[in-house]
């Protein structure tokens, strides 16, 4: 078997393998490598100037979405005053997806006694509590109590129903919002993204309805 066959063997070898993989990055440098192998078998002793030409093209495609991809996934510098945000509730994320989520999001004030959600309005957004301490009352019954890192307004959002219940301020709090807009917005360029933001909505919910139940 002369050098050029044994290259293009190569290559579908590697492409074949790829499809083993379900780590992005491991599959696209797969794939780059497979591609590579059959650009030199193709340019060099096929002589085939079209089929090398794509072979580069995707040469060249795999190779920028690598570069993506780690730099997606190098850590960023998160503030300490937001660090223990990051931790205990953005943890299933890295540390650009969670600085890209957060910049999207318009931090907030709101003094005592303030009604951040009235019970059977329609919500437009999502709210994360950064400090003070809200409670969730539903016709003037105590129902809990939430703290800093707490989502409200997320089941809402979820279930695209109307508040099930008033969230007051039992002092000065700050928090973050993020508008349904640009919710979707993350939703409809960014599926995989998306989801992940999902499942961290709904584990807090579970969070709350275990502290409710308990």
């Amino acid at each position: 078997m002369d050098i050029g066959s044994i290259l293009l063997n190569l290559g579908f070898i590697l492409n074949f393998i790829a499809l083993a993989f379900r780590e992005i990055l491991w599959i696209r440098v797969l794939l780059t490598l497979g591609y590579l192998f059959r650009f030199l078998t193709q340019y060099i002793y096929a002589d085939n100037i079209n089929a090398s030409i794509w072979m580069i093209v995707f040469v060249v495609i795999n190779l920028v979405q690598i570069i993506r991809i780690i730099n997606e996934r190098r850590k960023r510098y998160i503030e300490p005053k937001i660090f223990d945000i990051y931790e205990s509730v953005f943890k299933s994320l890295t540390s650009y997806e969670f600085l890209t989520f957060w910049k999207t999001g318009e931090i907030k004030h709101a003094p005592k006694d303030y009604k951040i959600i009235v019970k059977d309005n329609k919500l437009n957004s999502i709210i994360l509590l950064l400090n003070g301490k809200v409670r969730v009352q539903n016709k003037g019954t105590h129902i809990t109590y939430l703290p800093r890192g707490s989502f409200l307004g997320e089941m809402s959002f979820i279930t695209k129903a109307d508040a099930s219940a008033d969230v007051i301020s039992e002092e000065d709090i700050s928090y973050i919002e993020w508008t349904n807009e640009k919710l979707l917005k993350i939703k409809d360029n960014n599926r995989v993204f998306w989801t992940k933001i999902q499942n961290i909505l709904l584990n807090d919910l579970i969070v709350k309805i275990k502290r409710t139940n308990g």
